[in-house]
């Protein structure tokens, strides 16, 4: 009776848990990201693992920057541009940031990433609230919003939390002391783009992905 109360039991379990790690998982097609653009019917899937077949269905969690200033023709007030990467791979335009490392906060990835790609160094009080007082503990750094839409990138299913941050050189320096954005890393050049022509001038494939 004890067995075959037990098999009953297991068998209930693999209805919610089901089948275990297959040679089915190990095929090239598992193990490549099917990402997607907006416009494609393509939807993210899973990575596996080729040495145990264990599949990690988690998306890659990335943070976006946009990081603007004031422009420097600005003699009416109220103009701002945008700064932007052009990407090394694709030759498009795209905002600032990566992947988070594991162990690190979102906040700490934008920080690392701006100053990999831009040379501009964030202090530590621009990102990371420095009062326990409720009124006073609020970061300069602001929360666009979230973004995970499995087509929205075409490498993989990447979830992009996006952040906005005014650059001022006279708080932020750059690590030439030039306080003039420059690119590093993977970025091959940095640019001001003038707010008011986003989606005019600037707009479509001129992005990457849904930037």
């Amino acid at each position: 009776i004890l067995l075959t109360f037990t098999v009953a039991i297991l068998l209930q379990l693999k209805k919610y848990i089901g089948p275990p790690p297959s040679s089915n998982c190990l095929t090239k097609q598992d193990q490549t990201w099917h990402g997607g653009h907006p416009a494609s019917t393509k939807s993210g899937s899973c990575w596996c693992g080729s040495a145990d077949g264990y599949c990690m269905c988690t998306p890659a969690v990335a943070i976006d920057i946009v990081l603007y200033s004031k422009s420097s023709d600005d003699n009416v007030g109220g103009r701002y541009d945008v700064w932007a990467v052009r990407r090394g791979d694709t030759g498009q335009l795209a905002t600032i940031g990566g992947f988070v490392d594991l162990g690190e906060t979102t906040e700490r990835a934008v920080q690392r990433e701006v100053e990999e790609e831009t040379g501009i160094i964030i202090p530590d009080e621009l990102i990371i609230p420095q009062s326990n007082n409720k009124k006073e503990n609020q970061s300069a750094m602001k929360l666009i919003g979230v973004y995970s839409d499995p087509r929205r990138d075409n490498r993989r299913h990447i979830v992009s939390v996006a952040y906005a941050l005014e650059f001022s050189p006279n708080v932020m320096t750059t690590k030439d002391g030039s306080s003039v954005p420059k690119a590093g890393d993977d970025a091959k050049e940095v640019i001001a783009v003038p707010l008011r022509d986003i989606g005019i001038k600037f707009k479509g494939d001129d992005w990457y992905a849904d930037h």
